[in-house]
């Protein structure tokens, strides 16, 4: 039965997830990821929900964050098990700037995740994550600096 030190580990591989992020540490973010997963970004880039490998998420990602300083934070999570999975859901800030400092432009986004999680002896913390639905609630600034909206 999922314990204590359980819970930290699903927190730990959120913190894991936008570190890697943060830091463009692809094979870290590949790591967090189950192998195929489903992603659901519709609220903030308007795509269908949809199922992928972990390869195709974490290129995704390299192009979307491309040219740009990120800073995703979570907060306030919330963690519930059943008997295979483990539910996570958090507020999230993410910043983005462009590298070229001379450029003053941002786009930071607010909202929360649901992320479901399974026990992976080769994840981080032994929890991979099999699922992520972002609910993205408020925008601000420069659309246009995101790749997925370029």
């Amino acid at each position: 039965m999922p314990n204590q030190d359980n819970r930290q580990d699903i927190v730990s591989t959120i913190y894991e997830f936008c570190r890697a992020l943060d830091q463009r540490d692809w094979v870290a973010l590949r790591r967090c990821l189950a192998a195929n997963l489903f992603v659901d970004y519709s609220s903030f880039r308007g795509t269908l929900p949809t199922r992928m490998t972990a390869d195709e998420f974490v290129a995704l990602r390299q192009t979307a964050l491309e040219g740009l300083i990120t800073q995703h934070l979570s907060v306030n999570h919330l963690v519930t098990f059943t008997d295979r999975d483990a539910y996570c859901r958090f507020d999230f800030v993410i910043h983005r700037w462009p590298r070229d400092a001379a450029d003053s432009r941002f786009f930071h986004t607010f909202g929360y995740y649901d992320m479901v999680l399974r026990l992976a002896e080769d994840a981080p913390y032994r929890w991979g994550i099999e699922s992520i639905i972002q609910q993205a609630l408020h925008s601000e600034d420069s659309p246009e600096l995101h790749g997925a909206l370029r």
